[in-house]
């Protein structure tokens, strides 16, 4: 099994050109912004030397930064004092940016880019997919039974587990994910008790869940609290994500929000109180549940595929650029369903998205032409690849 893969179409792997192919490409320190330099001690590096990123700055003027990675490497803080930071990374064979986004003392934000270039085989790197990982949620009593109706080789796993039941809630189902090849994308609850999990009821609980999720060195998304509209306000959200999140992100462990997509059709203020913008500096996706409205007899106007390109044109606006996801879709009808694999497709920057192969009150087992277009949604080119040939 590959031990290592990061996000998906954003993290698109070059083949390895060798310091000599830099030349002109762009590869160097960041354009400065007001109050911040950026610059890596070496741009160009080989597979095995880690790239050092050094960060000057002006207390007066930036009151935060944050750092992250367009190809999913994950970046650690080594060093820091009120006007420098020192962060270092071990990635993967080929081109990649690392970006550094700062938020000024009067709330504005920028975004500032350093390219490198990791050369070596790439025979070193493991083989990644250019688009999302489709996959799926059923029961799992039922899941080998789906996967085989299926029939296709599935790129993500859809898992719900309960801090209020231990850190190895559903640990089984990661496992199994793992070695199926999947990405599993797991939603945490905690209990029901959203004011408890942020005041640190849940703490100890989620430290040892994050740190048996990194134990396996593999990708994993984590949410806390899917679809959280209707359940708490927005403060108590931002409250309770920025203290759990925070405890599970580390290593190959990504966090971000699964959030209500239905909200994106017309209602973005709503959809907003759960997008605090201190969360989207925590964040390393963004994703949302989409579903078609009405019934099997009666399907509504709404679909759920329009609302993944609306997600991107979000985030955009909020002046980031994140991988996106799916946790969960289906449809009443195969051009639904279909439409929607044409939607994660089209939409760059997809990681993730699994159908929910489950009967409930706004979808149906997969059955006929509705199975039929997530068999071609799976078995889609453009999908990317499982991490194992499973």
């Amino acid at each position: 099994m590959s031990t290592s893969l990061s996000r998906r179409s954003a993290l698109r792997i070059a083949a390895s050109g060798g310091a000599a192919a830099l030349v002109g490409a762009g590869i160097g320190p960041a354009l400065a912004s007001p109050g911040l330099s950026a610059v890596l001690d070496a741009p160009v590096v080989t597979l095995g030397t880690p790239l050092v990123l050094r960060i000057t700055l002006d207390p007066d003027t930036v009151r935060r930064v944050s750092v992250w990675d367009l190809s999913g490497t994950t970046w650690t803080r080594i060093a820091s004092t009120s006007r420098t930071q020192t962060w270092t990374a071990a990635p993967r064979v080929g081109g990649g940016q690392v970006v550094i986004g700062s938020v000024r003392v009067d709330g504005t934000r920028y975004r500032d880019r350093v390219d490198y270039e990791v050369a070596g085989s790439t025979t070193d790197a493991p083989a990644i997919g250019n688009g999302p990982l489709i996959g799926m949620n059923a029961p799992a009593d039922l899941w080998d039974r789906r996967t085989a109706e299926v029939g296709v080789a599935l790129g993500s796993r859809r898992i719900f587990a309960d801090l209020a039941a231990g850190a190895s809630n559903q640990i089984r189902l990661v496992e199994e994910a793992h070695a199926d090849g999947m990405l599993p994308v797991i939603s945490y609850k905690v209990g029901g008790d959203a004011s408890g999990a942020a005041a640190g009821r849940y703490d100890a609980v989620a430290t040892a869940a994050a740190a048996q999720l990194a134990s396996y060195g593999l990708p994993t998304a984590v949410t806390v609290w899917h679809e959280p509209y209707k359940d708490m306000t927005g403060a108590q959200y931002t409250a309770m994500s920025r203290r759990l999140l925070s405890i599970f992100r580390r290593d190959e462990v990504r966090v971000g929000p699964i959030l209500n997509g239905w909200l994106l059709d017309n209602r973005i203020d709503e959809f907003e109180q759960f997008c605090d913008e201190e969360l989207f500096e925590l964040w390393q996706y963004v994703a949302i549940d989409t579903y078609e409205a009405g019934t099997m007899a009666s399907p509504g106007a709404a679909k759920p595929a329009a609302r993944i390109p609306a997600l991107a044109d979000y985030v955009r606006s909020r002046g980031y650029d994140l991988p996106l996801g799916v946790g969960e879709y289906n449809g009443y009808s195969y051009r639904t369903l279909l439409d929607v694999g044409e939607a994660m497709f089209s939409t760059p920057n997809v990681w993730f998205g699994c159908v929910w192969n489950n009967s409930a009150e706004i979808s149906e087992v997969l059955t006929a032409d509705r199975l039929r277009a997530f068999r071609e949604t799976a078995a889609d080119p453009r999908a990317a690849e499982p991490l194992t040939g499973a």
